[in-house]
């Protein structure tokens, strides 16, 4: 069985080589839009608010998750992120069944084409693969706010009843740090 992060790094990869062959922005406008999201981001937190406010971790992706969000200038996007808690298998070759279901309960990833929409502080990801299969042909719709070397993208999709949105808090990757930092 495939390791899940080697399936991230192919994805990523192929999205590289996409990014590499493809032609230039639709338009200038679109293109100048883009800049401030364009490198690639480092995950640093994840919480999920109840309608009275209370901040809590995700379920999911625990208090300390790790990943990378990418995006690049022609307007192609990956993300993966992943609980680095979870539990490892049995035999390192072959999950059972329960094995992968608790593994992909603590990871997700997806690539995206994307639109900055700046007067609503809106990113859509108009998603074309996912772990997630429901997410495939989705539009995903974020509101992000820039915070110093700090992203927020904040959303909707995926909460959990008793939640009211969840903020995920990623700051830009410097070329010499750790990823796993």
């Amino acid at each position: 069985m495939v390791n899940r992060l080697s399936l991230l790094v192919l994805a990523l990869l192929v999205i590289h080589l996409q990014v590499q062959t493809a032609t230039k922005a639709k338009s200038s406008a679109a293109h100048s839009a883009r800049e401030p999201f364009v490198g690639v981001w480092r995950a640093v937190s994840i919480s999920d608010t109840r309608p009275d406010g209370t901040e809590v971790p995700d379920l999911y992706l625990g208090p300390h998750p790790i990943g990378l969000l990418i995006y690049d200038a022609s307007g192609y996007m990956c993300a993966g992120s992943m609980n680095p808690d979870r539990a490892k298998w049995a035999n390192p070759s072959k999950a059972t069944k329960e094995e992968l279901a608790a593994a992909a309960e603590g990871y997700d990833t997806y690539c995206a084409t994307y639109d900055v929409h700046e007067p609503q502080k809106r990113i859509v990801h108009h998603v074309r693969v996912g772990l997630n299969p429901n997410d495939v042909g989705v539009d995903l719709v974020r509101t992000y706010v820039f915070d110093g070397s700090r992203l927020k993208l904040s959303g909707t999709d995926g909460i959990e009843p008793g939640f009211k949105f969840w903020t995920f808090t990623f700051e830009r990757a410097k070329p010499s740090a750790s990823f796993a930092k």
